[in-house]
């Protein structure tokens, strides 16, 4: 029986932009995170927002109702009796939630009233809470605070979650106070307080549950996001795939018309006729340069599109590494004596390295062109290798010059393909901006690095640091 799930991988980095490939995937990623997450947010706090809204303002409207009446009661009072009888309304059940709040009454001389059973507890308890509070207008205003409850109520019985037969401790009302006016006539300040540590531990045990619930979606949005921004790569990696393809064929098949072009421009230069005509020679060895640079090009894009596609494969050999220096600088030589460049070689004889021969050579004349073709007239460009014992034996490749340099915001740029920090200088000099991509890549086709230092104006020093 055949599994009913199968796992496919969309598509396989390109090995040389595999980390550019991440890179930005995990860019996708964070992004499509955190837009989930924001919208979670705003949602979690826009349910919890409201739902303490109208809790709490639930609670101020039955309070405010309970002032309402308890005043209006005050009123009655006075019209059929001739006095308020402040204690007696307290403690009434008139008010739909008298057995669920506590008041009291503050008269105009700062002395407290409270209910006539009432002897120590909450209402004595709100009453110190509130000692210092008046407030103003005819309006009824709110606030919330944690009183201490030190005794319990003396009266009878009452039905309902009573907050007076609650045993002692800290207790967390919703205060409610208004001035009370009868015709007029100021008669005190009335208070009521409702008990709402329930009702904020819900909303606590709410505020996990929420939070846990985002911990979960956070999970799921981490996974989709990683979805969403795979499935966006694909056909960003296949047109690069498409791309490199191109690139291959196109640098393998300009190889051969290249080659029968420098092939006619030497039979040309033999003839005796045009060794005497000026503008021919010239006309010849500008096409020369010209045929070798687009050569080199092609040779160039056809090496990083075979790194890509891991077709080269390292020949690793034990092998001269000196010698193989000394050959390269003399190959360059003519190069920085026609700008009188100072070109030095600092190396022991016998250098033998575990290597790619003909990698580690492009190597050094990738950074000694480089070096040579960014210093002035005058300057020195060095090539120093050592062998260190660290951990493990290691080759140092020091490329150093005293040219233009390298502004410190570039350097990390330096190593992209086809970045060029000056562009028209590189068009003037015939760089390319691939050189140094193709630099690191042997690097670390070695398992090494190629890093660089440099300071604007001073020069620039490039060290490869390879096993061997």
């Amino acid at each position: 029986m055949k599994p009913k799930w199968k796992w496919k991988v969309p598509f396989a980095w390109p090995r040389q932009g595999s980390d550019l490939f991440k890179r930005t995937q995990n860019r996708l990623t964070l992004q499509y995170t955190a837009v989930l997450i924001a919208f979670l947010a705003l949602f979690i706090g826009t349910v919890y927002g409201l739902l303490y809204f109208l809790l709490i303002n639930d609670q101020k409207n039955q309070l405010n109702d309970w002032i309402q009446d308890m005043s209006y009661a005050f009123h009655e009072s006075m019209e059929h009796t001739g006095s308020y009888n402040i204690e007696g309304n307290l403690g009434s059940s008139y008010p739909s939630l008298a057995n669920q709040t506590v008041g009291c009454f503050k008269d105009p001389h700062g002395n407290f009233l409270y209910e006539a059973q009432q002897r120590m507890g909450l209402s004595a308890a709100v009453g110190s809470a509130v000692a210092e509070w008046t407030p103003e207008g005819d309006q009824t205003e709110y606030k919330t605070v944690t009183i201490k409850e030190t005794g319990r109520d003396a009266g009878p019985p009452r039905h309902g979650n009573d907050p007076r037969k609650a045993a002692p401790g800290n207790v967390r009302m919703l205060l409610a106070g208004k001035a009370v006016y009868d015709n007029g006539v100021f008669i005190g300040t009335l208070y009521v307080a409702k008990e709402v540590g329930s009702q904020y531990r819900l909303f606590g045990w709410l505020l996990l549950v929420l939070i846990g619930l985002a911990l979960l979606f956070c999970v799921l949005a981490v996974f989709l996001s990683r979805n969403m921004s795979v499935k966006a790569m694909v056909p960003i990696a296949r047109s690069y795939t498409r791309q490199r393809e191109f690139v291959a064929d196109a640098s393998h098949e300009l190889r051969t018309p290249l080659s029968v072009i420098l092939s006619s421009i030497e039979v040309l230069e033999m003839e005796n006729s045009l060794k005497d005509d000026p503008f021919s020679r010239r006309v010849l060895d500008n096409m020369r340069e010209e045929a070798k640079r687009m050569t080199d090009l092609s040779s160039h894009l056809l090496t990083l599109a075979r790194s890509d596609s891991d077709e080269v494969q390292l020949s690793i050999t034990d092998f001269d590494l000196a010698a193989e220096a000394s050959r390269t600088v003399a190959s360059l030589l003519p190069l920085a004596q026609a700008k009188q460049i100072a070109l030095k070689l600092h190396a022991d004889d016998g250098m033998t390295v575990h290597g790619d021969a003909q990698r580690l050579q492009q190597l050094m004349v990738i950074l000694l062109d480089n070096a040579i073709k960014y210093t002035p007239e005058g300057g020195t460009v060095s090539l120093a290798l050592e062998i260190r014992e660290d951990k493990r034996r290691m080759l140092h490749m020091i490329v150093s010059d005293n040219g233009i340099g390298i502004p410190l915001e570039e350097q990390p740029r330096i190593f992209e393909r086809f970045y060029r920090v000056d562009k028209s200088r590189a068009r003037e000099l015939g760089g390319h901006g691939l050189g140094l991509s193709i630099g690191r890549w042997i690097a670390e086709a070695h398992g090494g690095t190629l890093s660089v230092q440099s300071t604007p104006g001073q020069g620039s020093t490039f060290t490869a640091v390879i096993p061997c």
